[in-house]
């Protein structure tokens, strides 16, 4: 019978706790712990918030669920309680949350053996969850979810590190999507409005949990866009220019409405300085060109702004982003001048007014065109929303692009045989593959655009050479 995870508190001990507290049941540890995995697993992001459990769900699992609840929930000597419940309310069933001392805990893996509690589980196990869309076009990116092929390398030692993100959401997302993939607990999801990417359970991954995908025993292996977002903005501006948008409107949109935005800008643009934008974002020195300008006092000064004043909110910018004031290192320096610009451009036109003068300082026509396309309105009810449609086309025209164009033709040429992955701006593939699959994207890239961006390989921290180390 195929084994089942779940996620547990590194300090519970439920074994130690049923061995010094009196129970008067057949206390049954896997199911107590299961209990416990759901309150992590459905908990909402707001740790004020009980989880909500249906008594007939959980019956379906322990004909005597409650005893259970109630010996978790019983505040012992010395020892405490292990969840908190909240009473039932209207429309509501009981909830619960895990005290403060196990909520803040580190998490690990727990595998469940109980014979009778799997056969349940494996019975009453979630549908896995895919929008009709997804069912409907991309099957081709699914399959590689549900052949049961897709492993975690070393999942202990996944956990670990997933445990060292200091940003709570995150580890409890990157936790949550490791046991979905052990378990086969497939999810993919894309919402055409607005940023057009397929969401799975690889894109829930931070990098270093990634690290640890097998598929087929064989660790996994990434290319990634260098600066896509501008190179698709790049794109947008060209075909703009040229007269190409129902062209990119039927290729590569799934919102057209976008593209009806497009078609009503007044915004005059320059080739030569849409062109140099583009350089930049090919010779990838766009990042680089920008942090330059921030810190650059003329740009401010000469629209009567007080540079000191400029340095101060930058600064504080930076620690928040790091940690620590700027020290000198240029890597941190253009990371942080990356964020800072595509802030810019998926924001109201109304922020980022520092941004926006040392990125005008550089392209003045394109920044125009980017607040002008901010601010059309579709309709009348879109005021609010309006500004994101700018994210919305770049995501849009990257993941058609992606998906639509490379991901599905490269899986058709190996007639569904060498997995592929999309993670937004990079597809995905086992380490022996992925240096074929760079070169088939730039030549797909050329074939649809005249140009490539650029491209670079990562490769799993296992894999060296496409021998698996350790």
């Amino acid at each position: 019978m195929k084994a089942y995870y779940i996620l547990k508190p590194k300090n519970l001990n439920l074994e130690y706790l049923v061995r010094k507290y009196n129970h008067d049941f057949k206390f049954n540890t896997d199911f107590a712990y299961l209990v416990i995995h759901f309150v992590i697993l459905y908990q909402s992001n707001k740790s004020s918030n009980y989880t909500r459990l249906h008594s007939k769900y959980l019956q379906k699992f322990n004909r005597i669920y409650y005893k259970h609840i109630q010996f978790l929930i019983e505040n012992f000597p010395n020892d405490g309680a292990v969840l908190r419940g909240a009473r039932y309310e209207k429309g509501k069933p009981f909830g619960y949350k895990l005290q403060k001392y196990y909520s803040d805990s580190e998490l690990e893996i727990y595998t469940i053996t109980d014979k009778s509690l799997l056969k349940r589980l494996n019975a009453i196990k979630l549908k896995n969850i895919t929008n009709e869309m997804i069912r409907l076009n991309y099957y081709f990116l699914m399959k590689y979810f549900k052949d049961g092929k897709l492993t975690i390398y070393e999942p202990s030692l996944a956990m670990e590190r997933i445990n060292k993100i200091s940003d709570k959401e995150k580890r409890l997302r990157n936790a949550k999507s490791i046991i979905k993939i052990m378990n086969g607990d497939t999810k993919l999801t894309l919402k055409p409005k607005t940023d057009g990417r397929v969401h799975s359970n690889i894109t829930r991954l931070s990098k270093n949990a990634r690290n640890h995908l097998q598929y087929d025993g064989e660790f996994l292996a990434e290319v990634d866009i260098s600066s896509a977002i501008p190179f698709f903005l790049f794109l947008t501006m060209k075909y703009y220019l040229a007269n190409r948008l129902t062209y990119v409107s039927e290729e590569f949109q799934y919102d057209i409405s976008i593209i009806y935005m497009l078609a009503k800008m007044p915004v005059y643009l320059l080739n030569t300085e849409v062109d140099d934008f583009g350089g930049l974002v090919l010779n990838k020195k766009l990042y680089e060109r920008f942090a330059d300008r921030i810190f650059n006092e003329e740009v401010y000064s000469s629209k009567g702004y007080n540079f000191e004043k400029v340095m101060k909110y930058y600064n504080h910018e930076f620690k928040e982003q790091f940690g620590y004031y700027f020290d000198g290192n240029m890597k941190d320096l253009e990371k942080f001048a990356k964020k800072r610009l595509l802030s810019m451009l998926f924001a109201k036109t109304s922020i980022y007014k520092f941004e926006q003068l040392a990125f005008g300082s550089l392209f003045p026509q394109v920044l125009n065109f980017i607040n002008e396309f901010k601010n059309i309105e579709q309709n009348s009810g879109d005021s609010k929303e309006r500004h994101k449609k700018i994210a919305y086309c770049t995501f849009q025209f990257e993941a058609k692009t992606m998906i639509d164009k490379i991901a599905r033709e490269y899986d058709k040429i190996h007639k569904g045989k060498v997995p592929i992955f999309t993670l937004h701006d990079c597809l995905i593939t086992t380490v022996s593959y992925v240096e074929e699959l760079k070169d088939f994207m730039e030549k797909k890239f050329i074939d649809l655009f005249e140009v490539a961006p650029n491209l670079t390989i990562e490769k799993s921290n296992f894999a060296i050479d496409s021998r698996q180390v350790i």
